[in-house]
């Protein structure tokens, strides 16, 4: 990776990664002022695309064929996971959608936090602990049959799709979208990409005092966003930039838990 940095109110960062072994280069202008990972999202969306497109790209030269596509529903009742940064900006997010969607989708947070505690989840969902070994995978598949859509889902259709997590963008399958409402290793494909920008937002995001907490379930994300606000001091978006590259080419990213994860996705490192 290199990177040079412009003077002035923005900066711009030159960015080369050798990805797969092809060289992977981008321009990324961010504040030269002190901000926050938060308000950097839109930065980490776009880089997250651009990985997975490489992902993609990959897929469809071996012959393979993106599934997923508008009215698929499965992805969007499995456990999604996103970073302190884009649970802090959730709530925003929400205040800023137009009625009566704001309060279709508050409410079917209330709704799905209710069938999670009435399926006796809750405790589980809430927990920052690491899961015991051999315990994970099971309470996924848990989850997700309880069939529980996500609150943003409407009409089979995501609400906030430009800002939608980046685990969600960074997931997509080759299999027959079938497969998807019984996942397994055996019947589910899913495009490897080269580098998560979720695993790696979600190891930097939190604050230190939180350092158990590396992804948030959506469920949880607005009530935790206001028991959690960014304490952190802010820096300049190029130290922050720098220090998110350094995680994300210094160890091989893993993705949020979802059940596609758990039961059928290749990783692979940068």
């Amino acid at each position: 990776m290199s990177a040079e940095i412009a003077s002035g109110p923005l900066a711009t960062a030159s960015v080369a990664l050798t990805i797969w072994g092809e060289r992977f280069e981008a321009r990324i202008t961010v504040p030269a002022a002190p901000t926050s990972y938060s308000r950097l999202l839109p930065v980490f969306r776009g880089l997250a695309d651009s990985l997975v497109g490489v992902g993609v790209a990959r897929a469809e030269a071996s012959g393979e064929k993106i599934a997923c596509s508008k009215g698929c529903w499965a992805c969007c009742r499995q456990l999604i996971g996103v970073s302190p940064a884009e649970a802090r900006q959730l709530p925003a997010l929400l205040d800023g959608l137009p009625e009566p969607v704001r309060t279709r989708i508050r409410t079917r947070f209330e709704t799905a936090l209710r069938r999670v505690s009435e399926a006796g989840l809750l405790d589980r969902l809430s927990s920052t602990d690491t899961p015991p070994p051999g315990t994970l995978e099971p309470f996924l598949l848990e989850y997700f049959h309880l069939g529980i859509p996500c609150p943003f889902l409407e009409d089979e259709a995501c609400t906030i799709y430009d800002d939608r997590p980046i685990s969600c963008r960074e997931y997509l399958v080759t299999s027959d979208p079938v497969h998807c409402a019984l996942p397994s290793p055996r019947t589910v494909s899913c495009v490897p990409i080269p580098a998560r920008v979720s695993a790696a937002l979600g190891r930097i995001g939190g604050r230190s005092e939180d350092s158990k907490r590396k992804w948030v379930p959506l469920l949880l994300a607005p009530e935790w966003a206001e028991s959690n606000p960014d304490e952190s001091p802010e820096r300049s978006g190029p130290d922050l930039l720098r220090e998110f590259f350094e995680e994300l080419v210094g160890e091989s990213s893993k993705s949020w838990p979802t059940v596609g994860e758990g039961m059928g996705r290749e990783e692979s490192g940068v």
